[in-house]
């Protein structure tokens, strides 16, 4: 657990040493190859392979825009490393003097540099969108991939040369460190996307099941990103369209507040098939959950519609029915055929499974409409569902995912 939040937090200095290693290969192996090496790949057979001036002005031009767009990010983190380690060697002042000091120290620990050391931009789109902003940065990943692939074409098309050709050699064998930075970059959206929970808070004696998640089980949802953290900056605010018709489970939980309904009354419906319903339990039995599948409710203080399994219409209308708190379960469930039960037929069904021989779900239509409640009779109904695991997990602030984007000094950054 501590090994792996402390590799997360140590992405940022994997990705500057990455960049440091790359650089210095590149630039050692030219060096090599240009001055004592030249032979260090390839055989010089031809009067001119060792005559760089063979080349032509237009294609050394195109050779070296093409070398530094495809190492752009490199030779960006390259820069600024050496800049940042560069300021108190020149100036030795800085580190004996506090008032020097203390900006320094405070520069290089701050959340702004280490996203720019990750290229990891501080949008506020991305803040709810992780799988968005690993998204970009594999598109770049791409960019800087293919402008790599047409250099080290380009300079093989050059003929009688081997220096060119030495040189694409060298640019091949900088996709090893740009391999390496786009595992670091998955890593990184692994763990916020392919969330899951630590309940060290919760409980010392439960064990995680070692068994496979189910695969209705889409994910878990670190609780700092529901609807209610949304914030009022450009992408990061909570959808603002009261009749959204998005049934994307994460949307609802990462883009409405804990009061959204998705969907009117279900007798409201046109289309009477799949709805969308809220369980509230407490994190242990959620993550059982995760790995195997709800059970049926058979206490008859529990069970006003009967036996079954038991959804609201919203995370808040579960508040006053649930029976244990802590985690959140946002399901889409196909209802088959339903029981209407109106108010003053609430206890009619209490403990009872008479209607499963007639109807695969029995709906409660309260007075108020937002405190509506239905009961399946199969956990075969639920099609797929994702989970939300309040406070009582650590991880979000082990890994402290709720301040990596703090410390913002420009909207990107």
């Amino acid at each position: 657990m501590c090994s792996n939040s402390c590799f997360y937090h140590s992405l940022v200095y994997l990705h500057v040493f990455t960049a440091i290693f790359e650089s210095a290969t590149t630039i050692g192996l030219f060096v090599l190859i240009s001055i004592t090496h030249q032979e260090l790949f390839f055989k010089i057979e031809h009067p001119q392979d060792g005559d760089l001036q063979a080349v032509g002005t237009i294609n050394i031009i195109i050779i070296v825009v093409l070398f530094l767009a495809g190492a752009i990010r490199t030779i960006i983190l390259t820069v600024f490393v050496f800049l940042v380690l560069l300021m108190p060697s020149v100036c030795f002042c800085m580190l004996c003097i506090p008032h020097c000091r203390n900006p320094y120290c405070k520069l290089l620990r701050s959340r702004s540099t280490n996203r720019f050391l990750s290229f990891n931009c501080n949008c506020p789109c991305y803040r709810a969108r992780p799988k968005l902003r690993f998204q970009m940065q594999f598109v770049l990943i791409i960019f800087i991939s293919c402008i790599r692939i047409a250099m080290i074409i380009f300079c093989f098309i050059i003929q009688h040369n081997i220096t060119t050709k030495s040189l694409a050699v060298i640019v091949a064998i900088s996709f090893f460190f740009l391999i390496i930075t786009s595992l670091l970059d998955f890593y990184h959206y692994h763990v916020w996307w392919h969330y899951k929970p630590i309940l060290s808070k919760t409980t010392k004696h439960f064990e995680m099941p070692t068994t496979p998640l189910s695969k209705k089980h889409q994910r878990f949802i670190p609780y700092h990103l529901l609807g209610d953290n949304r914030t009022t900056h450009f992408g990061d605010k909570a959808c603002s369209n009261t009749r959204c018709q998005n049934r994307d489970l994460e949307h609802i939980f990462i883009f409405h507040f804990k009061g959204y309904n998705p969907q009117p009354r279900y007798f409201d419906l046109d289309e009477k098939t799949r709805y969308i319903g809220f369980h509230q339990t407490n994190p242990e039995s959620a993550i059982q959950i995760a790995h195997s599948d709800f059970r049926i409710s058979v206490k008859h203080e529990c069970t006003m519609l009967g036996h079954g399994i038991y959804f609201a219409r919203s995370r808040e209308g579960t508040d006053r029915k649930a029976n244990r708190q802590g985690a959140f379960i946002c399901a889409e469930i196909n209802m088959g055929r339903v029981l209407r039960v109106n108010a003053h037929e609430r206890n009619l069904y209490r403990g009872k499974k008479d209607w499963w021989a007639t109807h695969d779900s029995a709906y409660f239509c309260h007075q108020d409409a937002t405190l509506d409640e239905f009961c399946i009779k199969d956990s075969s109904q639920i099609l797929k569902w994702i989970m939300v695991i309040e406070k009582n997990d650590s991880k979000v602030e082990l890994y402290g995912l709720n301040q990596e984007f703090d410390d913002t000094k420009c909207s990107c950054i």
